[in-house]
């Protein structure tokens, strides 16, 4: 049956810490009615699953980092693994939503990494012009992701026999349908309606290694330090600190998993003042140190 939360389990950090399972399945589908949520809203958010929506009554605003886009009843978003995003209710409209959020292992089998993961989904994690996704009926090769949401809704919603294969077996499909329609296009995606959020973002995406403040996210959009605080709560519900710890946190996670770089050169490298905040700033976003998030990621790839 569907899961319904009204409230994100997340840290300063933005990472969704909450685990999407079922039955002990890596995966979860929700359904949202945006009216329920605190705020009217679902802050800006970042997790390592996958993530799928559609539009089933109504209008939504969503954002992916510094995009943003409405979505209306019949249309779906299909969101990268580690994207920033979130959406919020637009005046005048309730809409609601299905969601479903699922970690690679859900599809490729287990723990281990095997030739699922490095030849069909690792490509799609990777492909830089995937940022996300909107799914729209209008196009062929969407309709059909958007079709298999629908399969997914109606068997979710009734339990089917054997709905933990189907849903397993439409996931896959979609996620194939979008890496077969994406290897080599370049990114077309819209970019965000405000243009201050979005040049303040593209700062501090290029710049979190370096001693930056607010006074500085701010500057390089030309607003004040004041506007900067209410651009980046009405547009993501979050502050310009809690952006920048999220990139610096992602980027230690990237490292921490692919370099052999020490936890003293990442701290650094990503922009934290010192190894103990470094660390302490870890363990509340992620739920481990540093080197036990090493130790755990070459564990599964192990």
């Amino acid at each position: 049956m569907f899961k319904i939360i009204k409230e994100l389990k997340m840290g300063k950090s933005l990472y969704q810490y909450e685990l999407h399972r079922t039955d002990g399945l890596p995966y979860a589908v929700y359904f949202s009615d945006i009216s329920s949520y605190v705020g009217e809203r679902i802050p800006l958010h970042w997790h390592r699953e996958f993530e799928i929506s559609y539009i089933t009554e109504g209008k939504v605003k969503f954002f992916v980092d510094d995009a943003e886009m409405v979505l209306e009843k019949g249309e779906g978003l299909f969101v990268n693994s580690g994207m920033f995003h979130g959406c919020r209710k637009l005046e005048k409209e309730n809409g609601q939503f299905i969601t479903a959020v699922f970690d690679a292992s859900f599809i490729f089998g287990g723990e281990k990494e095997n030739i699922y993961f490095t030849k069909y989904l690792k490509p799609v994690i990777d492909n830089k012009n995937i940022r996300f996704i909107k799914l729209s009926p209008e196009i062929n090769w969407q309709w059909e992701c958007l079709r298999y949401m629908k399969k997914l809704s109606d068997i979710e919603n009734t339990e089917t026999p054997y709905y933990e294969f189907l849903i397993r077996d439409y996931l896959t499909r979609e996620i194939c349908i979008i890496d077969e329609n994406n290897k080599q296009k370049e990114e077309v995606q819209p970019r965000g309606a405000d243009s201050e959020i979005s040049v303040m973002t593209d700062f501090i995406k290029a710049n979190y290694a370096e001693d930056i403040s607010v006074l500085d996210i701010a500057n390089s959009a030309n607003v004040s330090r004041r506007e900067c605080f209410r651009r980046f709560h009405e547009s993501m519900a979050v502050t310009p600190f809690d952006y920048l710890d999220s990139v610096r946190i992602k980027a230690a996670m990237a490292l921490l998993a692919e370099s052999e770089k020490t936890v003293t050169e990442i701290c650094y490298e990503t922009g934290f003042s010192s190894g103990s905040y470094f660390s302490l700033k870890f363990k509340k976003a992620i739920g481990c140190s540093p080197l036990e998030y090493r130790k755990n990621t070459k564990k599964q790839r192990s």
